[in-house]
């Protein structure tokens, strides 16, 4: 199975998904990493330049009912996305193509890879991003 998790400096998880630098990509068989890969993140709007900051709240969620199709792309054999945030259109976008996203209060990579090996990472439903005006 592959989980994803978005990231910056490939060391810490990622405030918003559609920014983030790239997504690291782990399989993960019988509780073992068995492979990692880092794809760097040209296939989301925000990082492909094709994303407009000066459109009203209305054009954004126009622009977006594209249904999310290069970031559902770019992590299509992926089972998880794992972040600290993500829209709700993106999560529900992902979850029709069969990937689940997992927000989490989870800082480092290392950590919530490890604990989603446990089956210990929490997920945090409330970390849904309603609005575009991020921190990170």
């Amino acid at each position: 199975m592959k989980i994803a998790l978005a990231s910056d400096d490939g060391i810490n998880l990622s405030g918003h998904v559609g920014r983030c630098e790239m997504f690291l990509i782990y399989d993960i068989n019988d509780k073992q990493i068995t492979n990692l890969e880092k794809r760097v993140n040209n296939f989301t709007m925000h990082k492909a330049g094709n994303h407009n900051h000066d459109g009203n709240h209305h054009e954004h969620h126009a622009k977006h009912n594209h249904g999310h199709h290069g970031i559902i792309n770019g992590l299509k054999d992926c089972k998880y996305l794992i972040c600290n945030c993500a829209g709700p259109g993106l999560i529900s976008d992902l979850y029709e193509h069969d990937i689940e996203t997992i927000l989490t209060d989870e800082m480092t990579i290392e950590s919530a890879v490890n604990k989603f090996i446990e089956g210990s990472l929490k997920g945090k439903p409330e970390y849904a991003c309603h609005e575009h005006h991020h921190q990170n």
